[in-house]
């Protein structure tokens, strides 16, 4: 649990790291453009450069602790199946998880000015609906989760508690609830498979899905907001049938050579006690 916490601090420390470094730098250039230094302006242009650097921080840390190297199954792109039904787990669980965040609306959205900012360009696009996600894989699930599973006797203790450090983390009131269900089954999915790819495909698919309503709906909070009230009826009764068909196409299916990277590890980690399913 010690390494779990050090983690997490590191990941909030490389936030304010990453601010840090780009406001020299925003601040010079400010000056030399307009003559004056305006402090909202500053903080707002720096934005984008520091989430950038705030991820480069992180994978360098997770490259020089060894998290992205020594396990070839960490980057299986398994089969091209498991990730279709993947695919449409991750899909299924976002409308469902999008119908929880219009009952959740009363929450306060303490980041939606730094959003809106960042997808007023391509670079914040990129960085919320791509680079950032595959980053955030490497470190909760890459780095946490397989702390937590060689540490926790049951597996789920380790996935739901992985869950809700991803949720809390994001320290936005709107997001937590949403965050913590959709880590717990990014931590399920790394559970199962031992790979970062199913998990970074639905990550992806859920930020791109938010940049989309965002952009194309700027107003909306949510998807109820946009589609009638019948059709969006339809569209979650569509997402639940779609969620447990594929979940049981998933449970049926094993990922391709999961049980034998399962006793690899158990032989080769006696602190290791989780099975596959």
């Amino acid at each position: 649990m010690k390494t779990v916490l050090k983690l997490i601090l590191l990941y909030i420390a490389f936030q304010y790291l990453g601010t840090l470094a780009v406001l020299p730098f925003v601040m010079g250039i400010q000056f030399a453009t307009t003559g004056t230094l305006d402090e909202t302006l500053v903080v707002q242009q720096a934005i984008i450069p520091g989430l950038a650097v705030t991820l480069l921080f992180t994978v360098w840390y997770l490259w020089k602790a060894g998290y992205l190297t020594g396990d070839g199954r960490l980057y299986s792109p398994l089969s091209a199946g498991y990730l279709g039904w993947t695919v449409l787990l991750g899909a299924g669980a976002i409308l469902l998880l999008d119908a929880l965040t219009s009952v959740l609306s009363f929450l306060p959205d303490w980041l939606e000015a730094s959003f809106s900012y960042m997808q007023s360009s391509w670079a914040g696009i990129l960085l919320v609906a791509f680079v950032g996600p595959v980053v955030e894989e490497l470190f909760f699930r890459g780095g946490i989760l397989r702390v937590l599973l060689r540490t926790c006797r049951r597996p789920w203790v380790a996935i739901v508690v992985s869950g809700l450090v991803f949720g809390l983390i994001h320290m936005n009131p709107a997001q937590v609830v949403f965050a913590s269900f959709a880590g717990i089954l990014l931590g399920w999915l790394y559970w199962r498979t031992r790979s970062l790819i199913p998990c970074m495909v639905v990550h992806v698919l859920n930020n791109s899905f938010s940049v989309w309503l965002t952009l194309r709906y700027p107003e909306a909070d949510s998807l109820q907001q946009v589609m009638g009230g019948g059709s969006y009826t339809v569209c979650l009764a569509v997402a639940a049938v779609a969620f447990a068909l594929a979940l049981w196409a998933l449970l049926r299916r094993p990922a391709a050579g999961a049980e034998r990277v399962w006793e690899n590890n158990s032989t080769a980690n006696t602190t290791d006690n989780n099975k596959a399913l």
